[in-house]
């Protein structure tokens, strides 16, 4: 199961449509949050039949102006049942219906002015804090919670950060596991660049302690718009456990790893068992120094270089 938010910075255009749909296709959607949509509530008939016919859609416009967010789904995968609307929030539980997992999700659209977004906090933590169950929170918050999710520009300061940190303690919210790109959001500003951690994947406790295996991916923000898409992928199934290869007990994420150890082990000693594994034990040390020269010598510099290079 995957699910997306994106601040498409408008969904007035054939284009962004477009770009929608692939951003679905491609990533094989079954949830979607679209944010800050600039549109009027009797516009999106009009763009569900062209684009999005058979899906299911929620919205916040009857709460404030300015078609902030828009949720919609395909119905066939999942239930969608919105538990609270509000400006800055929208609150749902979610039901796969071929697992029956069920958690709750809520999409936020954060104003821009700390004041403006005090009721968003006061929501989090109204809706958080009576839960017992899995809690994922995605959406545009308009604000970092540490100096590192911000480059360059004027650093923040605790006044700005304070809110989004309280409100994170309040509720127990960890960052999910992210890989894509840090900075979600970049000011399009050659001459004075900001890049920011705008866009947030956070969920409670209760996902820590399933099984499942989940992860967030941040696409680049492309022609589209100035804010990375958050994709967040939800295997129903628990996550594999490796298996330590006879009497290792480290698993090392590379391909030809596995390979190199049973070769190593695979040598022929005659003698006792207590020196045939000796001398295996030998065997597969020479194999393993040569592995980790060929492999992650330099490890450092290579980082380093690969960094620059990216």
């Amino acid at each position: 199961m995957k699910i997306c938010f994106w601040n498409v910075r408008g969904f007035n255009q054939p284009l962004k449509h477009n770009g929608v749909s692939h951003l679905i296709k491609n990533n094989q959607l079954c949830l979607l949050g679209i944010l800050e949509t600039k549109l009027v509530a009797s516009a999106i008939p009009h763009i569900l039949n062209r684009s999005f016919s058979e899906w299911y859609q929620a919205n916040n416009f009857d709460t404030i102006a300015g078609g902030r967010i828009l949720i919609i789904c395909n119905p066939a995968v999942i239930d969608l049942q919105p538990e609270d609307i509000s400006p800055q929030v929208i609150h749902c539980r979610v039901t796969n219906k071929s697992s029956q997992l069920s958690f709750y999700i809520l999409f936020t659209y954060g104003l821009y002015s700390v004041v403006n977004r005090r009721s968003m906090w006061e929501k989090l933590i109204e809706q958080g804090q009576p839960l017992s169950m899995s809690w994922l929170i995605v959406g545009d918050f308009n604000c970092v919670k540490s100096s590192e999710e911000k480059q360059l520009g004027v650093a923040p300061t605790w006044y700005e950060l304070k809110d989004f940190v309280h409100c994170c303690l309040a509720l127990e919210l960890h960052d999910a596991p992210k890989t894509g790109c840090y900075y979600t959001w970049y000011s399009n500003n050659d001459s004075s660049p900001i890049w920011c951690k705008l866009d947030q994947v956070l969920w409670n406790n209760e996902w820590l302690e399933t099984e499942l295996n989940y992860g967030a991916h941040f696409n680049p923000q492309g022609c589209l718009s100035d804010h990375s898409p958050g994709i967040v992928s939800i295997l129903d199934l628990p996550v594999p456990k490796p298996k330590p290869f006879w009497f290792f007990n480290i698993w090392v994420d590379h391909p030809d790893f596995l390979e190199t150890v049973e070769d190593g082990c695979n040598v022929n000693v005659d003698g006792t068992p207590q020196f045939s594994l000796c001398r295996k034990l030998k065997a597969l040390k020479r194999a393993l120094k040569s592995f980790n020269s060929l492999h992650y010598s330099h490890i450092s510099v290579r980082a380093k270089e690969a960094d620059l290079a990216l």
